[in-house]
């Protein structure tokens, strides 16, 4: 029943998105900025779903969705927790591509926790070196005796 919502809508949708970026280009904003370009987008698909899904269930699992950056034809966006991230996945993420593909058929999405996104660049920096060098000292310290 969904879908042929979001089918029937699609054409409406391609109507609003039209009529968007022609209000867009007035108002001189950059898209070739993939951030800009995110916020800019998730509005417009945040508005679409809040008209498919209902007010009810757009407050509750897309109201603190934060987009992030457009990379690779890639929209990621944060959410609160990896539990949001998997139900939206779950339950949404066809939704939101469809409603992404009505605005440039390469786009995707892709929803990452505030918790993975924060303690992925720490994760990043620490390299084997500095975990195991008290074990490397112990194995040392070791072999001389």
């Amino acid at each position: 029943m969904k879908k042929t919502r979001v089918i029937k809508r699609k054409s409406s949708l391609k109507t609003r998105w039209s009529q968007r970026e022609g209000s867009l280009k007035e108002k001189n904003l950059n898209l070739a900025h993939p951030v800009v370009k995110a916020s800019y987008v998730w509005s417009i698909i945040s508005d679409q779903l809040c008209d498919v899904l209902g007010s009810a269930v757009h407050h509750q699992w897309f109201k603190q969705v934060k987009p992030l950056v457009i990379s690779h034809n890639v929209l990621i966006l944060e959410v609160p927790n990896h539990f949001n991230a998997q139900w939206i996945h779950t339950h949404y993420h066809e939704l939101v591509d469809v409603l992404l593909s009505v605005m440039d058929k390469k786009l995707s999405s892709f929803f990452v926790s505030q918790s993975e996104r924060h303690v992925a660049p720490k994760m990043v920096g620490r390299g084997p070196s500095e975990s195991t060098a008290p074990e490397i000292k112990r194995q040392n310290e070791d072999e001389k005796t």
